[in-house]
């Protein structure tokens, strides 16, 4: 390339399409859980602060308040952790109970070693949380044991209703584990069908290009081919120039079936939208070696079939500058702009008087006619803009469904 393509990438808004999955909800809630814990550990002070607090039972309480806001902060760290190694659960068992037990069953700490029980559900299952469950309300009987021997009797609610609490939340942590791995299952099993639908949509579009570009092309030559032994008898210079062209026809045919080839080996249907338009932009200019400056927002990603409807008028547009352009530089830009992904695609090229899409369509002309239908399919509008000798320009938007865009799309100006 004359200068390599440059891409600056603008801060993220929010995290790329493809996070899907069970362990970042996992992660999610676990995190939520400890800082619900670190509240807790807050009331816990201030309650205590009230009737009198000592140095060491502060100290016990901030331990475990520091050690729940570390845990929120590292989860993406720390559960990998606790799911290979679960023993490691029965250090904060100790710690906490050892805190509960300093604090009395009955104070407001009660409810952080309730969260723990939460946690072993949506960590381990019904198993591990069965385990922990048990192991808290053995806990929890000897702290109340200790209280006893200071002279506080246990209510009803301590001796019966509080260690019920253990089981009961164990089985709303296993209860939302099973909801994030259904709700996982649903999103895989959408991400497939439309994965299925886009191979069938790309199976049509290819046979249609086969039919119209290269079947055509080898028919033509097939005809040449057949002519070419008479105009060699009759007319040497005929036959000839006919050579000449059918060179031409198999190179052609060449490019088209290498152009065909390469859409069915394209895997960046898969990727992320921000990925798959660096990817193909760079390939595309170092190929070519055109100066091409990209610029694109992490957060600009589509929903599987807009994207690869996008991808495919970027692919188109590309080979469009390619074919007849004659640039020297290339823009390509993907953003976000409101509820809508606008990608832009500029060149300095010789361009040319546009036309209305009827008139391109009564010609022949499919190629810009198919962009447009490309941008309708993905929800979006299309816009071409170019005036001989002073480039093109093609500005695409398209409304993302997941952030709730509504209505009629804004104008290109």
């Amino acid at each position: 390339m004359r200068s390599s393509a440059a891409d600056r990438n603008v801060p993220t808004a929010r995290p790329a399409a493809g996070a899907a999955g069970v362990r970042p909800r996992i992660n999610a809630a676990f995190r939520l859980l400890m800082q619900v814990r670190l509240l807790m550990a807050g009331v816990t002070l201030f309650v205590l602060a009230v009737r009198g607090l000592s140095w060491s039972t502060f100290v016990m309480v901030l331990c475990v308040a520091l050690l729940s806001w570390l845990v929120a902060r590292h989860v993406e760290e720390i559960v990998p952790r606790l799911l290979d190694h679960p023993l490691l659960v029965a250090l904060d068992l100790c710690v906490c109970f050892a805190v509960l037990a300093v604090c009395g069953p009955s104070g407001p700490f009660f409810l952080s070693t309730v969260a723990t029980a939460a946690a072993a559900g949506l960590l381990y299952r019904w198993q591990g949380m069965l385990i922990v469950s048990v192991v808290q309300i053995a806990g929890y009987f000897v702290t109340l044991a200790f209280a006893a021997t200071r002279g506080d009797a246990g209510t009803f609610q301590e001796l019966a209703g509080q260690p019920a609490y253990y089981p009961l939340v164990g089985f709303a942590g296993v209860a939302l584990r099973r909801l994030f791995e259904d709700h996982a299952g649903l999103e895989e099993a959408r991400l497939g069908a439309e994965v299925a639908a886009a191979a069938a949509e790309e199976r049509a579009r290819l046979a249609r290009e086969m039919h119209d570009s290269l079947a055509k092309t080898l028919r033509g030559m097939a005809l040449a081919a057949a002519a070419l032994p008479a105009w060699i008898a009759g007319a040497p210079e005929r036959a000839e120039r006919e050579a000449v062209r059918l060179a031409a026809s198999i190179e052609t045919a060449s490019l088209e079936a290498r152009g065909l080839l390469t859409d069915l080996r394209d895997t960046t249907i898969t990727e992320a939208l921000p990925t798959a338009v660096r990817a193909a932009a760079r390939g595309w200019a170092e190929r070519l070696d055109v100066t091409a400056h990209i610029e694109v927002s992490d957060d600009a990603d589509l929903p599987l079939r807009h994207r690869y409807e996008v991808l495919a008028i970027l692919g188109e547009a590309l080979a469009n500058v390619e074919r007849h352009a004659r640039a020297r530089t290339v823009w390509v830009r993907l953003a976000r702009t409101g509820g809508e992904v606008v990608l832009t695609v500029r060149d300095d090229g010789r361009g040319f008087a546009t036309v209305p899409l009827e008139a391109l369509a009564r010609d022949g002309h499919y190629g810009l006619v198919g962009l447009h239908e490309r941008a309708e399919r993905a929800g979006g509008a299309l816009l071409i803009s170019s005036e001989p000798g002073a480039g093109t320009t093609l500005v695409v938007r398209v409304a993302d469904p997941s952030a709730g865009a509504t209505g009629r799309l804004a104008e290109v100006s």
